[in-house]
């Protein structure tokens, strides 16, 4: 990890975080634990991070905007979704989404020209179908 790497990680850590953990605290009522595993995003380029920035974060926004729109959606996400857990690898192959024990984990592919992961309308369906 070089430089810019380092401060990329640095201001969504000490910015991005705290910002997304606000909106999803406003939108669901309360604040499930964020577990980002933060070596599989800085061991590559830049790109896994800023795609974390740009897309997944406020992907999850999206998924959970959808599924607290009404008080359903609220009570019941409020009872089952403990943790969001976000990894990233550079294989395609070994990127999965699963929702279980209260936790949500996503491993997608950042890395490189071409990236792979799970859209939030996958994320919704799985979790509507959980809950």
């Amino acid at each position: 990890m070089g430089l810019a790497e380092k401060r990329l990680a640095k201001q969504i850590q000490e910015q991005d975080i705290p910002a997304f953990q606000s909106e999803i605290r406003n939108l669901t009522g309360f604040e499930p634990q964020l577990e980002i595993l933060w070596d599989t995003f800085t061991a590559f380029d830049e790109y896994p991070l800023t795609r974390l920035q740009n897309d997944i974060l406020p992907g999850l926004v999206e998924v959970l905007q959808s599924i607290c729109r009404d008080d359903m959606g609220k009570e019941a996400l409020a009872g089952t979704l403990n943790t969001i857990r976000l990894e990233n690898t550079d294989d395609s192959d070994r990127v999965t989404l699963t929702f279980e024990a209260g936790v949500l984990f996503h491993k997608m592919q950042l890395a490189g020209d071409t990236y792979s992961r799970y859209s939030v309308a996958q994320i919704i369906e799985l979790l509507e179908q959980t809950l």
